[in-house]
């Protein structure tokens, strides 16, 4: 393939295309295999810019500006990460980051260089800010890293302007992806949460906010937009769990039988669900708040499909806070379809600019 193709050559950056000529195979197979996904998202263009809390303020621009680094190796990824300047980080195949932790400095963009690319171990964004993910799997089935998040696929602790995007999260020993101590300013879209080890008995995607105890660095943050994912096979809970943020979620697909509950609702928490297709699920969401606390509160639209004979709709429809980033809602019946078709990893343009 020529790449003056005129998808693959706007997709990939300068600098990989120039690489290509002068290194040989190993970067000529990543740009086919990135080129591969660019061809494929000429037809699925979903969701080429960050939509919701992540482009407030300074928004998110992960490392725009800056270089482009191919890694294929653990070790080639921690020192692109750990880089102090803008980095664009280009992946190619799945890496094994051992038991130690591997975090992802500030001004970073890593993406994913066709479908079966990412990370076995645990990924964390500890103190940071302005990061993007996309096209990535995190799984952390040996319950890999240190301290907090240890289990992880991926863990922000006090970290800011971050967008994850078209990545899948697959078997880890604790959660896949937490969102706690202070973290500000999320977007999670297009991604898919699903389990495989039906006798891993902590299956559970997402916490955000750590625990009540928190409250003085918590509160006021945790802005978090969750739109467009898949909760799919064999998840358990936390889909998300929340304390004290201010939670978007909409157009989510709701596809895992064995559910307990979907949505948490913790101390202090505000909760926005919108068009969502809560497919065979006895219970969207559940109060989770301690007495001692201030009770959670939801709103819903009238707009979300249930299915289950049983269902169980708890909490009253209060007001919270209303998004002040503008979005558009696809109706709660095309959910399902849309989703499962599009969330994920391969499923979106990936290449940085």
């Amino acid at each position: 393939m020529s790449d003056r193709n005129p998808l693959l050559h706007a997709a990939v950056p300068s600098s990989v295309r120039q690489s290509s000529k002068r290194h040989g195979a190993f970067t000529l197979a990543v740009v086919l295999a990135l080129a591969a996904v660019v061809r494929a998202s000429a037809i699925n263009a979903t969701n080429v810019a960050p939509i919701g809390f992540c482009t407030l303020g300074a928004g998110t621009s992960g490392g725009q500006g800056g270089r482009t680094n191919v890694v294929s190796t653990a070790d080639a990824f921690r020192a692109a990460a750990a880089a102090v300047e803008p980095v664009n980080i280009l992946v190619s195949g799945t890496l094994d980051l051992g038991s130690n932790d591997v975090s992802i400095a500030s001004s970073k963009t890593v993406v994913g260089a066709g479908t079966g690319v990412g990370f076995v171990g645990h990924v964390y964004l500890q103190g940071v800010s302005n990061v993007i993910l996309r096209n990535l799997t995190f799984m952390n089935p040996r319950r890999a890293g240190t301290g907090m998040g240890r289990g992880d696929g991926l863990t922000a602790v006090a970290a800011h302007h971050v967008w994850v995007d078209h990545c899948s999260f697959g078997e880890c020993a604790d959660g896949q992806f937490d969102i706690t101590h202070g973290s500000d300013f999320f977007t999670v879209s297009w991604c898919k949460f699903s389990y495989t080890n039906a006798a891993n008995n902590h299956r559970l995607s997402m916490l955000i906010g750590n625990a009540d105890k928190y409250e003085a660095e918590d509160n006021g943050k945790l802005h978090v937009t969750l739109h467009h994912n898949w909760i799919a096979d064999l998840v358990q809970d936390r889909t998300p769990r929340v304390r004290y943020g201010q939670i978007h979620i909409f157009n989510n697909y709701y596809g895992a039988k064995d559910i307990n509950t979907c949505i948490g609702l913790g101390c202090g928490s505000q909760v926005l669900v919108e068009s969502c297709d809560f497919d065979g699920m006895k219970r969207p969401w559940r109060s989770r708040s301690q007495p001692d606390c201030a009770e959670g509160r939801i709103h819903w639209n009238d707009d979300n499909v249930y299915n289950h004979p049983k269902l169980t709709i708890e909490g009253t429809n209060s007001i919270v806070f209303k998004p002040t980033y503008p979005y558009q809602l696809d109706a709660g019946k095309a959910v399902k379809d849309i989703v499962t078709k599009n969330a994920g990893v391969g499923k979106g343009p990936f290449a940085p600019k």
